[in-house]
């Protein structure tokens, strides 16, 4: 009896490990590793040779939040919460934009659909400097927004607001992660029985009502799960905004690049990553909280 037991669970866990070992290696080598390695140099130091001197310090973090005002008023500090800003105010705006796109796709059917999904992502088959590029030239001081309403003559002179600078950076970020928004939004209003809907339409409800309780709520898993799609790029992008500030302004992950790039300083970027983890790590934590993965998978 206890033979054929332990044959039975052995032979579950053998079928366990065959399929998802090979997953949980790579899960290891590709993120775990990775993690703990990154960690580690944050705590220890380079030196003048360009050696990694395996010595626990926290001089690294110090010099992230302590400047010579006091604590957490460091340029880092000022860049992070700017970068913040940035991801929230881009997060914001992919929602606006797609759940009304992710409504009509949901509630459309047949060549209808295949068309509308195919003409909203046609332009994302383009890699992703390309996109970047093009958006280079819309802003500006010469760029095509600004020269157009010159030529207009709607102003006499170019706007700061398309100017280079955090709006081009929010709107070229906008548009290179508003597929990862449409898509979950468009998974999650697809399994809303719109009988519901209809009916509280027939009940008096106004469009507005019937938005605000009903739809929103029953979508809310997939909301939460796009914008940490959203949010998690957009904050650590250091690719659009040395295009799209021009110098003006610069996100951290911008700063970290620059900084490891010219002296080598992965100490300094190491620890200034685990302050783009933290809120990646917060996010995910609030996906498997609120969002229902098993309704996300199908089963």
């Amino acid at each position: 009896m206890y033979d054929r037991f332990f044959e039975s669970s052995y032979g579950e866990y053998a079928k366990i490990g065959i399929t998802a070992g090979p997953g949980l290696v790579w899960l290891l080598l590709l993120l775990l590793f990775p993690l703990v390695f990154l960690v580690t140099i944050s705590f220890a130091s380079v030196n003048d040779s360009y050696q990694i001197v395996y010595e626990f310090s926290v001089s690294n973090y110090v010099s992230l939040l302590e400047g010579q005002d006091g604590w957490f008023r460091t340029p880092f500090i000022d860049t992070f919460l700017l970068s913040m800003g940035i991801a929230v105010v881009t997060t914001l705006m992919t929602i606006v934009f797609a759940f009304p796109v992710a409504y009509l796709l949901a509630r459309a059917s047949g060549t209808l659909f295949k068309a509308l999904l195919f003409t909203i992502l046609l332009p994302f088959f383009t890699i992703y400097i390309v996109r970047i590029y093009s958006w280079y030239a819309f802003f500006g001081s010469s760029g095509i927004i600004n020269s157009f309403l010159v030529w207009t003559g709607l102003v006499s002179g170019p706007v700061s607001l398309f100017n280079y600078g955090v709006f081009p950076i929010v709107v070229a970020l906008a548009h290179a992660y508003f597929p990862y928004m449409l898509l979950t939004l468009y998974s999650s209003l697809d399994g809303i029985d719109y009988s519901v809907v209809e009916a509280a339409r027939d009940l008096g409800s106004s469009r507005v009502e019937v938005a605000k309780d009903i739809v929103v709520p029953l979508s809310a898993q997939g909301l939460i799960t796009g914008s940490i799609f959203v949010f998690v790029p957009s904050l650590g992008s250091f690719i659009t905004p040395k295009f799209l500030a021009q110098g003006k302004v610069a996100m951290v992950g911008e700063i970290l690049a620059d900084r490891i790039n010219q002296i080598y300083a992965i100490d300094f970027g190491s620890a200034g990553s685990i302050f783009l983890i933290i809120p990646c790590l917060i996010g995910f934590l609030v996906i498997f909280k609120y969002a229902d993965l098993g309704g996300m998978r199908g089963i």
